[in-house]
């Protein structure tokens, strides 16, 4: 799977409403910029630094290669970047701010200088305020709400872990060119799931 099919997959997933051509010569023109320049587009050099390890913390190495072998944060930057609205990447940005508020009042350290037991700590607290807000906005009106930062966090991290070569060919079965479709296809106990 390369570059440009990953990025088909994101768009994709991303429900936009965009022409999908379009868009992923767009996506494609962002991470060939990125690749370049060596520089993230959105975010910081440091927000993507905390990015990489806040992805890491969500899916950490074990016997399949982490997020940030995958390099989840360069997706997740050019994904907020072309997909998302304004409103929601500075939303994104302020998470990561409230983020190392956090980090600071608990451990007076910002979140990339914190040991891993600190890390999933912190990030138990986001979780427990994106529920929070979730739970908050159901009184609220449909046009009003929005996803939470820790949520857009961990649905952009799981994409951009599972569309990418490391996430579908070493966490996941993956055949390039597949036979036959089963829709209904039991797994031995242990087997991985399949990539799509």
């Amino acid at each position: 799977m390369n570059r440009r099919d990953a990025l088909m997959r994101v768009a994709a997933m991303m429900g936009t409403t965009l022409a999908l051509p379009a868009l992923a010569d767009t996506l494609e023109a962002s991470a060939v910029k990125r690749s370049v320049s060596g520089k993230p587009l959105l975010f910081s050099a440091d927000q993507d630094a905390m990015v990489a390890e806040m992805a890491e913390v969500i899916l950490p190495t074990t016997s399949t290669p982490g997020a940030k072998a995958a390099k989840v944060n360069e997706v997740i930057d050019i994904v907020l970047k072309d997909c998302f609205k304004q409103k929601d990447q500075q939303r994104f940005l302020d998470g990561l701010t409230h983020t190392n508020e956090i980090s600071q009042a608990a451990y007076s350290k910002n979140f990339v200088a914190l040991d891993n037991t600190q890390r999933t700590d912190i990030m138990t607290k986001l979780q427990a305020e994106a529920a929070q807000q979730r739970n908050a906005m159901k009184t609220v009106p449909a046009d009003q709400r929005y996803t939470p930062f820790f949520n857009m966090l961990k649905e952009l991290t799981l994409m951009g872990y599972f569309t990418s070569e490391v996430g579908a060919t070493q966490a996941l079965n993956y055949i390039a060119v597949p036979g036959r479709f089963d829709g209904c296809m039991d797994l031995k106990p242990g087997q991985k799931a399949w990539a799509t």
